[in-house]
């Protein structure tokens, strides 16, 4: 596949993360359709608005807006593409099933899913067996702050591989769109390890961002207990990644830390969803990987109890 086999997107699900990734590829010269529904008409007169800040001073180095050729409210206004990006949280994809329906061409249409944790590439795969399936890991500090607007403290990387790896083609054609539009972008090759390594950040960072009582990432750091229960909580899932058959290094466990120290106060994701009183994607985050651990025998008390602890509050 090549890129060129890639020049109609459309974004389900413009949150933060979806509205600066297409942004980025629509401000490039790609074609973008988004669905959309509080937000379609800001969208449809504005476009996406991106701003660059820098995490240290809180202010801004680049704005950019880019355009949309069209926003829908409904799912089957929409003509069937080449590239869905998928970025809506994983609490509502049983929801979106009969939208996609629509939008995806049976054997053409690329699935590209930038959600969080484990097992949505292959909720997908379930329902559209004909179609590449793709999944990217998004290392990336954006919030949005109004209806069309992202704001981006950290630019990071993205990865980007494919269900079982069964679509190289596909997922390298992707990653050179990314590239393309100013992100930087590599191939996944082993799809499960980049997904377990992603969760070294996110089930701590995520999680005691919420349980700690609502606080962003800076407090955690600079609290020796919560480091402390942040590095027991990775090396439970290295322990379980290793039992999968994939390794993470010493060297990536406290690249985590070093990262994060760079990110100043910023709200996870999941943080942020708790706060507005939204769902938080407990399952896919903190259960899969936990249930996934199990079977594998892993002894995991460190994530059963803040599994235990999420579910108790939201």
């Amino acid at each position: 596949m090549k890129t060129s086999d890639l020049a109609k997107w459309t974004l389900v699900g413009p949150g933060a993360v979806g509205l600066y990734y297409c942004g980025r590829i629509a401000y490039s010269g790609r074609y973008l359709c988004v669905l959309a529904r509080s937000d379609a008409t800001e969208l449809q007169a504005n476009g996406i608005r991106v701003e660059m800040i820098d995490p240290e001073t809180n202010q801004s180095k680049e704005r950019f807006t880019a355009p949309i050729e069209c926003v829908r409210r409904k799912a089957d206004e929409i003509a069937a593409t080449d590239c869905v990006v998928i970025a809506a949280k994983s609490t509502v994809n049983h929801e979106l099933i009969e939208s996609l329906k629509s939008i995806v061409e049976p054997g053409h249409t690329v699935l590209l899913s930038l959600q969080n944790g484990l097992g949505n590439a292959e909720f997908f795969a379930q329902h559209f067996p004909e179609n590449p399936i793709l999944a990217g890991l998004c290392f990336v500090c954006v919030n949005r702050t109004k209806p069309g607007v992202v704001e981006n403290y950290h630019p990071g990387r993205v990865e980007i591989g494919s269900l079982g790896d069964r679509w190289p083609g596909a997922a390298k054609a992707a990653v050179e769109v990314f590239k393309e539009s100013g992100v930087a972008t590599s191939h996944a090759d082993k799809l499960d390890s980049a997904l377990w390594r992603k969760l070294c950040w996110n089930i701590p960072f995520n999680g005691l961002s919420i349980v700690a009582g609502g606080i962003a990432t800076d407090k955690i750091v600079a609290q020796s207990e919560l480091v402390t229960r942040a590095q027991t909580l990775m090396e439970e899932v290295r322990t379980v990644a290793t039992l999968a058959g994939h390794s993470i290094s010493d060297r990536f466990i406290a690249g985590q830390f070093a990262v994060t120290e760079k990110m100043g106060a910023y709200k996870p994701s999941s943080l942020i969803d708790y706060l507005a009183e939204r769902p938080v994607e407990i399952e896919s985050i903190w259960g899969e990987p936990l249930r996934r651990g199990q079977a594998l025998g892993a002894n995991m008390p460190e994530l059963a109890k803040l599994y235990s602890e999420l579910k108790a509050l939201v």
